[in-house]
């Protein structure tokens, strides 16, 4: 077993011993474990659900290169993405499905990006139509002050942060960028209290804050919409209505002990036409929604808290093109009112759309940062690569 284990882990691009605790690994890593663990069963048939929505581009590379193996042995593929360009790399045929109906099927060959965008949103799309306005005043709203976190021992997977400092100005969108492993994502759980730090200041609206738990850090009018919103934001098994109230329960109780079905009713359809969320009702199963719609259940969860600062990590992380654009022109409204926020992307075009200003991390470290004037794809790989130095 450690034998196939190991040969598996160096086709794909995974070094980890045999005996790594899943839990311990990065997202992008545990995506990896299981694209290994399909190929360990030989099939002649495998389908792949947002295989690279974690990865890297270079694991991406990695991914497609195992894909065409497979394909020259004669094992069939169904790779499904949201990422488009992925198509173009090496698929034959597609099928497109919107609302759960078939709507188009051809060669790839003969199809455009244009083509795609029409048959999944039904219209004509701007797709990721970039921020031409900036919101932002000149009030800070969050500073992060020479954020430090050292490796503990018996947690060898966790990325150390290195004097990390930032700003963030009321209605300014602040995007961080880097490589997975760059510590982005580190970061945001740092501010928010999830893992506890060495070194280091937060200050909200310039008052020092004293977290010691998400608790504290959500009382400062702070809140983080995790990367995997699965394992990390919602309650799957309950209903929207509950996961959408659960951070207020405050708003919808009375006597703060019985929960008030009238007003978290009025909570949920609140939210429910402000997001346009999709759902057949309040007691639905969240994890019966599409993936937009469970981003959009998070998203309103601290719309409802009217957070002073919002971090998003992977954003539209795994959701389709109609919905990424919806998600993008509410994060434009919140910061519109007055809302920091800060995303985390992998995508640079997602960063590049949406940042007034970008932040690029490598190593746990800042390693430059960018005006969205000046900023450019071939930029931000240059800083997130080989740091300040080489990128002028």
């Amino acid at each position: 077993m450690e034998a196939q284990t190991l040969e598996l882990g160096r086709r794909i691009g995974l070094e980890r011993s045999p005996h790594a605790l899943v839990r311990d690994l990065s997202v992008a890593e545990q995506q990896l474990v299981e694209v290994a663990r399909a190929l360990s069963m030989k099939s002649r048939l495998i389908v792949m659900d947002e295989p690279t929505s974690a990865l890297s581009r270079s694991e991406v590379e990695k991914l497609f290169t195992i894909i065409r193996r497979l394909k020259a042995d004669g094992i069939s593929t169904i790779f499904v993405t949201h990422r488009l360009e992925e198509v173009f790399e090496f698929c034959d045929r597609y099928t497109v499905l919107r609302d759960g109906r078939h709507v188009g099927t051809g060669a790839v060959a003969d199809a455009t990006m244009d083509r795609f965008i029409n048959l999944m949103v039904g219209r004509e799309l701007g797709l990721l139509a970039p921020r031409t306005d900036s919101s932002a005043t000149g009030t800070v709203a969050l500073a992060v002050q020479g954020l430090s976190r050292k490796r503990k021992r018996g947690d060898a997977s966790a990325i150390e942060l290195h004097d990390v400092s930032f700003e963030v100005r009321k209605g300014e969108i602040l995007g961080i960028a880097g490589l997975v492993g760059a510590g982005r994502t580190e970061t945001a759980r740092a501010i928010l209290g999830a893992d506890r730090v060495d070194a280091g200041r937060i200050l909200v609206d310039g008052q020092p804050l004293r977290i010691t738990s998400p608790r504290d850090a959500i009382g400062a009018g702070i809140g983080l919409v995790p990367e995997d919103r699965k394992q990390q934001a919602l309650f799957l098994e309950l209903a929207v209505r509950t996961n959408l109230s659960i951070a207020v329960l405050d708003r919808v109780s009375t006597l703060r002990v019985f929960i008030s079905g009238r007003k978290e009713d009025a909570l949920v359809d609140e939210y429910r036409r402000r997001l346009n969320i999709r759902m057949a009702s309040a007691n639905q199963q969240v994890g019966t929604l599409s993936g937009g719609n469970q981003q959009k259940v998070v998203l309103a969860r601290w719309l409802a808290l009217r957070p002073k600062v919002l971090i998003v990590d992977e954003p539209t992380r795994g959701i389709d093109i109609g919905a990424k654009v919806e998600v993008h022109n509410l994060l434009f409204q919140m910061a519109a009112s007055g809302i920091a926020i800060v995303v985390i992307s992998s995508e640079l075009s997602e960063i590049l759309a949406l940042s007034d200003r970008v932040l690029l991390m490598r190593a746990g470290r800042v390693t430059g940062e960018l005006a969205r004037s000046e900023a450019s794809q071939e930029k931000l790989m240059t800083l997130m690569t080989l740091g300040q130095r080489h990128a002028a």
